[in-house]
């Protein structure tokens, strides 16, 4: 079999373009990493996801276990002087909290959005999403968030997702459906 100039010279590229991916792999695995990683495989049962926010070096989601301490978050999030006020505040944090740092040290505390806690497999609070947050859950779509909205506004609140059933065409099977993505955890 004879090989041209041009197959010999494609060969070559494709030699050259494999050896620089490998190159750049290699050099991109040892560049330091602060902070610790998001651990997106290891999101399962006993962690709750706590966005951080406030410092683009430490922005980001983590996993971490339902009793970690306010010491533990602010260890990895890496912020100092972390105060009794701030703890007391940390007390109310949850799976699918987001906690904001101000540069001068206040912290807000939050929750994610829907679109967010959706991606993560987190549910959204039924007594507290909007219409266009229950627009985003699947099987759901906008004529039925407004009529959940209108049912949640003439009630006061749902007390739990069975309540759902007053809506049209909810019923068991669609009900079942929906629990992977709706709670409620506020009290009307």
């Amino acid at each position: 079999m004879l090989v041209s100039d041009a197959q010999r010279l494609g060969a070559l590229a494709v030699l050259m373009a494999s050896l620089a991916v490998y190159a750049i792999s290699l050099l991109h695995d040892r560049q330091p990493f602060r902070g610790t990683p998001i651990p997106w495989g290891n999101q399962g049962p006993g962690l709750m996801a706590i966005e951080i926010s406030g410092d683009p070096a430490k922005n980001g989601i983590y996993f971490l276990p339902k009793d970690a301490t306010m010491d533990a978050i602010a260890d990895i999030a890496e912020f100092q002087g972390i105060d009794d006020r701030v703890m007391i505040q940390a007390a109310r944090l949850s799976d699918g909290s987001v906690m904001s740092f101000s540069p001068r040290g206040e912290i807000r505390i939050e929750q994610m959005s829907a679109s967010k806690k959706l991606a993560l497999g987190l549910p959204i609070d039924l007594n507290l999403a909007s219409e266009p947050d229950l627009a985003l859950v699947p099987g759901i779509g906008e004529k039925t968030a407004d009529q959940i909205v209108q049912l949640r506004n003439q009630r006061g609140g749902f007390q739990g997702l069975s309540d759902l059933t007053a809506v049209t065409g909810i019923k068991g099977k669609r009900l079942e459906a929906l629990k992977d993505y709706l709670t409620v955890n506020t009290k009307p």
